[in-house]
């Protein structure tokens, strides 16, 4: 029997750019980034394309080690260089391309236009400043952007807007947080901290990287309530996880990644009530069910893929129960198989006939 995965209120039916009218926020075209180390070079990212529209929330769902971090990295150019090599490809952000631009213009770009949670809230706050200061930076960076006529929030105004803010994300006595330095915050604190930073600065694109990892079901569900609101006031975001019973709930299309490599893409509902890539099948199986009598999942066998030494056609190959020859031997182009729905597999290869 097929698992399911629980359609959230939120999980639409968009589809693709091509339905949309007018140009992407975000638009990313044949990215392939290579690690560079003295072992030798290794393939994270490979011809990935995708696109963002302003107002959707665009997921990015995969096994770990599958590129998905990278790839918000690299998007917002905070990738270290070495190890890392952008190989090609361009990202278009309201129309220029930040794989061009310099270290100061890409400054500009980060905050109001895009910012990203990280999933260690570590990464995103200074340990030697308190909470309060570094939000209050977060209420500055907002101001210098807004608009002349608007008016701005400093002294007690911006103070309001943090406590508020800190309650709705579920932190009882947040005067008390405001006071503290990151170190002495649980893990669950710090993450807090950090999305509420983001949410100040209201920016055009909001990344979020398992923003919700390690916090219990409650608070999971606030902090998804919020993105949600954000997203129903015209927020745009791409949300990277690998939980799909999450996605479901907040992402109107998804892109499928395996071993840095697109292998599906398609509106949620459609996704997960008709995937197409036996690997997407891999990942709505091993969906809890909840039921005390379910029987056991139906993890698919194998491990995942080592990129240092990839298997030569189909990367997903050995794992896959429908493989061929073909499979074994030529790696599938992205096929077009409907409209909004892509898929990297051979079996919905209608031209070649070599798979049957």
């Amino acid at each position: 029997m097929r698992a399911t995965v629980p359609l959230g209120p939120s999980s639409g039916t968009s589809v693709g750019r091509k339905e949309r009218d007018g140009p992407s926020l975000l638009e990313v075209s044949d990215l392939t980034v290579d690690f560079v180390s003295v072992d030798g070079r290794v393939r994270i990212l490979n011809h990935v394309s995708m696109d963002v529209n302003e107002g959707e929330v665009v997921g990015i769902v995969g096994e770990s080690g599958s590129g998905k971090t990278t790839l918000a990295l690299a998007i917002l150019g905070l990738l270290d260089s070495p190890p890392a090599d952008i190989v090609s490809g361009r990202v278009i952000f309201e129309g220029r391309d930040l794989l061009k631009q310099s270290a100061d213009e890409m400054a500009k770009v980060r905050g109001t236009g895009i910012t990203m949670v990280f999933q260690e809230p570590l990464d995103s706050l200074n340990p030697v400043y308190r909470v309060r200061s570094q939000l209050e930076e977060a209420v500055k960076v907002r101001n210098k952007t807004q608009d002349s006529n608007a008016p701005s929030r400093d002294g007690d105004d911006s103070g309001t807007l943090m406590t508020e803010l800190l309650k709705k994300l579920c932190i009882d006595k947040p005067e008390e947080v405001l006071r503290e330095y990151p170190h002495e915050l649980s893990g669950g604190m710090r993450q807090r901290v950090a999305i509420s930073m983001s949410m100040i600065e209201k920016p055009k694109l909001l990344i979020s990287d398992e923003p919700t990892t390690g916090l219990d079901a409650y608070v999971q569900n606030r902090i998804l309530g919020m993105l949600n609101e954000s997203k129903s006031s015209g927020g745009t975001m791409i949300y990277i996880t690998h939980d799909l019973t999450v996605a479901s709930q907040v992402c109107d299309r998804l892109y499928i990644l395996y071993a840095g490599r697109i292998m599906e893409i398609g509106g949620t509902r459609e996704v997960l009530e008709n995937s197409l890539h036996p690997y997407t099948n891999t990942l709505i199986a091993s969906v809890p069910q909840g039921f005390e009598d379910s029987p056991p999942l139906p993890v698919q066998l194998g491990e995942p893929p080592d990129l240092r030494s990839l298997p030569v056609g189909c990367k997903f190959s050995p794992r896959c129960p429908f493989v061929k020859d073909i499979c074994r031997n030529e790696e599938p182009p992205l096929l077009d198989v409907d409209r909004g729905r892509y898929v990297t597999c051979w079996k919905f290869d209608k031209t070649n006939g070599k798979y049957s």
